[in-house]
Order: C-alpha cells, then sequence, then structure tokens
C-alpha cells in the first residue's frame, strides 16, 4: 500500500492541496503530513510540528508550495523551526513570493551545509540562555564570511555574493539576530543580458503554442513580470478586449505585484490581444479531450486543465511557463550563453518593453510606472489618468512585427468593421480544434467569403425594397 494510499486509509483531513503536494492534519501524532508527488509518480512523505493556529497551516503550504521540487531542502524547512521564522517573515512582511521562500531557502542550506550544522543548530550557536550572544554572533558572521568568500573563489559574481549576503542576513533577522560587519560585496554586474530584438522575438512567436504567442506578445508590449502576468484575470482585460478597443489597457492591483508597492496601469497591443482572443476562444471551444470552459471575471488569464482532478481549472504556474518558455528559447537558437549566464533570458522579454518605448520617445518615468516600478514622480504619471497614458502609449506604436503596407486581409476587415461587426468572429469559426496557426491565405479567404455575404444581402435587400419586386410578394 503506497503512502497516499495509507493516509487516505486512516482518514486524516486534508488541509491543503496543490498540483504535486498533499497536507494532511495528523492530530494524534501531533503532526502535519506532507506528501510530495515527484516524477514517475514516486511519492515522498515529510512530517513537519503540527501547527496550532491556522497561520502555521498556511506557512506549511506556503513553504511545500515553493520547495516541492528540492525535497531536502523542504524537509530542512519543516523540521526546522528557524526556517519556519524566516518563512514567517517572507510570508507577512515581504511579498509572499514562492520564489522568494525557494531562493531563501536554497541559500540557508547551502550555508549548513558548509558549517554541517542544521539551521536551528546556527541559530543556538549565536545564544547564551535564549539571549544572542554578541561574542557568539560575531564568530558565526565570521563563519558567514568565510562561506561568502568560499563562493567568492570559486568565481561567483559580486552581486551574487551580495545577494546571498542579504538573504543570510534576513534569515538571522528573522530569529532576532543582527549579524555583525561582514565583508561588502558591491552590485556590480558581470553578466548582464540584453533585450531580445523584434526578429528574435518573431521566431518564438512563430513556434509557440497559442497560448506561449499571447504570454509572449503580452511580456514584450506590456512590460508585465511572468508572476504578475500570470496573476491576471480575465477581469483585467474583458472591457477592452470584449469592446475590440486597443491598445488594451489592464490595471494591476498592488496585491499581485513583486514588492506589493502600489496599483499601477499598462498596456497591450493589438498584436498580444488579437493572440489573447484566439487562445481564450480556444478554451471557450474546448478541445477533444478538454470540454469547453465558461470564461467568468474570475478565470485566469491563462490557466491549465487537470483532467484528472475533476476538469479542475488552475492559473498556469511559473514553474511550467518558466520551462515551456526556456524550451522555446531553446528550440529557436537563443539559449546561447555570456560567460556563465545566458545571453537573452526569459525575463529579458521585459527589457524589450522598456528599451522600445523609451527609443520610440516616450518619457522614462511613464515606461516605468507601466512596468510597475516605484518613482518619486508616481501619482503625477498615475494623476494624467488611463486615457492620456494610452493615447501616450498608442503614439509610441509599439510593434513586433512591423507595420507593412496594408495588405488584402487588412482592407477586407477594415470593411467588416465598417459594417459595424467584428473580423475575428468570422475567424473563430474557421479554427480547427486543436490548431494554433492559420496561415494569411486561409485568414485571406475567410474575410472575402464574409465581405461577399454581406454585399449579397445588401444587394438582396436593395432589390426587395423596390416596388416591382415587392409587388410580386
Amino acid at each position: 500500500m503506497s503512502e497516499l494510499e495509507k493516509t487516505k486509509a486512516r482518514g486524516l483531513p486534508l488541509v491543503a492541496s496543490g498540483r504535486r503536494y498533499e497536507v494532511y492534519d495528523d492530530p494524534i501524532g501531533s503532526k502535519a503530513l506532507v506528501l510530495v508527488k515527484l516524477h514517475g509518480d514516486r511519492i515522498v512523505s515529510l512530517r513537519a510540528p503540527r501547527p496550532e493556529m491556522k497561520l502555521g497551516w498556511k506557512l506549511i503550504e506556503y513553504v511545500v508550495e515553493g520547495l516541492g521540487g528540492c525535497i531536502d531542502t523542504l524537509r530542512m524547512a519543516l523540521e526546522n523551526r528557524s526556517m519556519m521564522k524566516l518563512a514567517e517573515h517572507l510570508y507577512r512582511r515581504r511579498s509572499r513570493s514562492i520564489n522568494s521562500i525557494r531562493t531563501y531557502a536554497v541559500t540557508v542550506h547551502a550555508f549548513c551545509k558548509f558549517v554541517q550544522l542544521s539551521p536551528d543548530e546556527v541559530i543556538e550557536s549565536c545564544l547564551t540562555d535564549g539571549a544572542p550572544d554578541s561574542h557568539k554572533v560575531y564568530k558565526v558572521s565570521g563563519l558567514v564570511d568565510r562561506w561568502l568568500g568560499e563562493l567568492d573563489a570559486s568565481g561567483c559574481s559580486p552581486t551574487s555574493l551580495a545577494v546571498r549576503k542579504g538573504r543570510m542576513r534576513t534569515f538571522f533577522s528573522a530569529n532576532g539576530i543582527e549579524l555583525s560587519p561582514i565583508t561588502r560585496y558591491s552590485l556590480r554586474v558581470i553578466y548582464r543580458d540584453r533585450a531580445p530584438k523584434q526578429e528574435e522575438l518573431q521566431k518564438l512567436i512563430e513556434v509557440a503554442s497559442l497560448r506561449e504567442k499571447a504570454i509572449i506578445a503580452m511580456l514584450a508590449t506590456g512590460g508585465f513580470r511572468i508572476g504578475t502576468l500570470l496573476k491576471l484575470k480575465y477581469k483585467h482585460v474583458k472591457e477592452d478586449l470584449e469592446a475590440n478597443r486597443t491598445p488594451v489597457h489592464i490595471h494591476v492591483e498592488a496585491e499581485i505585484t513583486k514588492g506589493r508597492y502600489a496599483d499601477y496601469d499598462t498596456f497591450i497591443n493589438e498584436e498580444a490581444a488579437h493572440y489573447l482572443k484566439l487562445y481564450l476562444d480556444k478554451r471557450r471551444r474546448g478541445t477533444e479531450k478538454i470540454p469547453p470552459e465558461v470564461i467568468t471575471d474570475e478565470s485566469p488569464l491563462f490557466a491549465v486543465v487537470n483532467v484528472k482532478r475533476g476538469l479542475s481549472v488552475k492559473a498556469l504556474s511559473y514553474q511550467a511557463t518558466y520551462e515551456n518558455l526556456f524550451h522555446l528559447f531553446s528550440s529557436t537558437g537563443l539559449s546561447s550563453k555570456r560567460g556563465k549566464m545566458y545571453e537573452v533570458r526569459i525575463h529579458s522579454i521585459r527589457k524589450f518593453f522598456r528599451t522600445q518605448l523609451e527609443a520610440l520617445g516616450v518619457p522614462r518615468d511613464y515606461v516605468e510606472y507601466m512596468m510597475g516600478h516605484k518613482l518619486s514622480t508616481y501619482h503625477d504619471v498615475e494623476m494624467k489618468g488611463v486615457e492620456f497614458l494610452r493615447n501616450v502609449y498608442a503614439a509610441a506604436n509599439l510593434r513586433i512585427y512591423p507595420k507593412e503596407k496594408a495588405s488584402l486581409a487588412d482592407v477586407l476587415k477594415e470593411i467588416i468593421r465598417s459594417r459595424g461587426e467584428d473580423p475575428s468572429k468570422y475567424l473563430r469559426t474557421e479554427i480547427i480544434p486543436n490548431a494554433d496557426i492559420i496561415t494569411p491565405e486561409v485568414e485571406v479567404d475567410v474575410y472575402a467569403r464574409a465581405v461577399w455575404e454581406m454585399l449579397r444581402k445588401e444587394v438582396l435587400e436593395g432589390l426587395i425594397s423596390t416596388p416591382e419586386v415587392r409587388a410580386r410578394f
């Protein structure tokens, strides 16, 4: 009998579950039981002290969500009270990012392996009678400094060293200890990435699935972080998307941003809106394996459907998105390295947004605002209003594909629009289930038939309206 079967046989209450984990309450053993599913359907069972309050259960879920793929690090985090204090600090006082708990825990785990002590033993070595001892803190600070020195000698960049030093300070601070001064490392970038070129983004879009096309186009023309983009819901784009208004305005609440500093506004161009519409329409139609989805205001903008869990729809995870995009980068030859790091990275797509808009003459403060950055003139930009910013964005004409002379498809679409119709509705009926790409020839044919049908109806209505023809009926 598997661990999962044993757990269910005991009738333990399920407290939380995710894509690859389940958390159970074991009151008799006074433990929280965590089951993590690894590749190959192997299940690992872990235990943690049973929380007495709701916050404790939330912290376990937060830690498991972030460290589910790193079993050794996850075990260390669940078994050490000092690590759960770090998790509480990140959950309550920082952004609650699962990426944060992962990077902080991995850093602490690496240090603990270096000194061959558990996190709780490291903290205990700084205390005398439960209070920080300055002499012991000084000695432990020296160990942190030596560890950073070893990383430095191994070729770790100054920026990476400074970041690791900051994470260790946060770990000790969350446990009531302030480290003594440690060697200072400058935030000097050695492996600088660059923004992708238009033709490189075009390559990515050409080989991407429909969902990834929409993601790439929104990252490039909306300046989103991946984490923020994946938290968007249909309500964020509904008004402009359904009104066929471009650029599409998206108001981003502080709660779904990285630092949770403030709300901000950004836009996506007609290219991104086009791919997004096709992707949402595909979800509404369904496929041979997945039934049609009813998309509501609260539906995740980018979703994954779990058929095994009763067709439950969940927001696409950061890890899955990152892996999919990394595969696209590799398949298009964009995974070349500059030193230890990649020259063009997934986060570099966001840099495309900044560099292109600034090159097109948009003031830097406006660009920073639309990227969700903190700036001294934040309220000055915000008070300009959405329509002012929409006009600024539209005037810049940010594009992934260069604007060509009006094609036959463009002319036909304008004829359809002039008669109060949405051209994309004719395109939707022609999309074959599971097909992500419509060739230009097929698109022209679809629009041409739609225009011909409109003209035919107008001619017939005109004939029927004449007295001679009416007299025959």
